[in-house]
């Protein structure tokens, strides 16, 4: 009875962390999904956008090295305090600088939220069905992404004074969810949290590396082809819902994610070769669809995957996840550098395809190395 009730008490809360996760996905995603078309029109470059999305890296790298230890109720409140702040500063756009902090506030906000969120998620989580709760987690976002972007840019089209409203409306109901999720606190001690997080830190560093082609360089390149909110808005959605199909087709493996290897490898070798056939469609709308198609069809698989083997690999939470996220955001901030710098000075960037092209390429070799050497010990 009393096994029965701690499951139910479980099972509650794991409840109520999803519907919390899907409200702020919900707010996030409507209140900035569409804002490339309004920064645009406020003389915002694409290699502005682009430094905008380095300082939201290195946001979270600068946080996590200062921080010790957090309240997870605290540090969802302030997530969704920065969020919100950070969208109010740019309803007018007079200075660059405004852009610069509002990147900055919302990669606050993204460490803030997910290091507690992935800590929770993952410790009410039992051991034997962590791939089956990595896409669940991971099937949340793709279904708000299909929906909201949409919705956004049709009323953006209108005004945007509707993502305004919204976004202050959809802030509240998330806010208010933070007072039903579990109190909990997580450190960070960076050197103590390196070593344990030894096994797997190059993957995560090569996971990091390359994700500035999802975060920052689609959105931004897109911008060259679609200009206006519904569009961009159709675009996001037309992506969510390639992820969408991306999680039925991961159902179907359900009962083979055990063996993580066998669609690890392949998925991370065609995103691979992906990322570096992009520099042949940067000019041609109906390839980029197709191509950007093909990587976020993908990417939710490896981030499945990557996650539950990271998860399986290093089960104490409490250490992996801060130490995971700040290698995570450090790693990102080099990728988003290395973007904007080829940006500068190529006017139709192609070389960083090919390097981040190639960083995906070694994901696999050092997956098989780790895997090789833990069977030989």
């Amino acid at each position: 009875m009393l096994k029965s009730l701690i499951s139910n008490s479980r099972r509650q809360q794991f409840f109520n962390l999803l519907i919390f996760y899907a409200a702020y996905v919900w707010f996030r995603s409507f209140s900035t999904s569409v804002l490339g078309p309004h920064f645009l029109e406020n003389n915002i470059s694409l290699a502005q956008m682009i430094l905008g999305s380095f300082w939201f890296s290195a946001a979270g790298s600068l946080f996590l090295v200062i921080i010790k230890a957090y309240s997870s109720r605290a540090a969802w409140w302030q997530a969704m305090v920065l969020s919100i702040i950070a969208i109010l500063i740019v309803i007018r756009v007079d200075n660059v600088w405004q852009f610069y902090l509002y990147s900055f506030l919302l990669g606050l906000n993204s460490v803030l939220f997910y290091i507690p969120y992935n800590i929770a998620h993952f410790k009410l989580t039992p051991s034997h069905r962590t791939s089956f709760s990595a896409a669940i987690m991971f099937s949340v976002y793709p279904v708000i992404a299909f929906v909201v972007p949409l919705l956004a840019g049709w009323l953006a089209e209108m005004t945007y004074f509707y993502i305004w409203f919204g976004s202050i409306l959809f802030f509240l109901i998330a806010l208010f969810l933070v007072r039903f999720q579990t109190r909990f606190t997580f450190h960070l001690n960076l050197k103590q949290d390196l070593i344990y997080l030894k096994p797997t830190w190059l993957i995560v560093v090569l996971e990091g590396l390359w994700e500035p082609i999802i975060f920052g360089v689609i959105p931004v390149f897109t911008l060259n082809f679609i200009k206006t909110p519904l569009a961009i808005g159709t675009y996001f959605s037309y992506l969510g819902l390639v992820a969408i199909l991306a999680n039925l087709f991961l159902g179907r493996l359900s009962d083979k994610l055990n063996r993580r290897l066998r669609f690890l490898i392949p998925t991370t070798i065609l995103m691979g070769l992906g990322t570096m056939i992009l520099p042949w469609v940067t000019s041609r709308l109906i390839f980029w669809l197709v191509i950007t198609g093909i990587i976020e069809f993908l990417s939710p698989l490896f981030w499945n995957f990557a996650t539950a083997y990271f998860v399986d690999c290093q089960p104490d939470s409490n250490r992996s996840m801060p130490a995971r996220e700040w290698v995570l955001s450090v790693s990102r901030t080099i990728g988003i550098a290395l973007v904007f710098f080829n940006f500068y000075f190529e006017k139709q960037p192609t070389i960083i395809f090919y390097v981040l092209g190639v960083v995906m390429l070694l994901y696999p070799v050092v997956l098989l190395y780790n895997t090789r050497h833990a069977a030989k010990s």
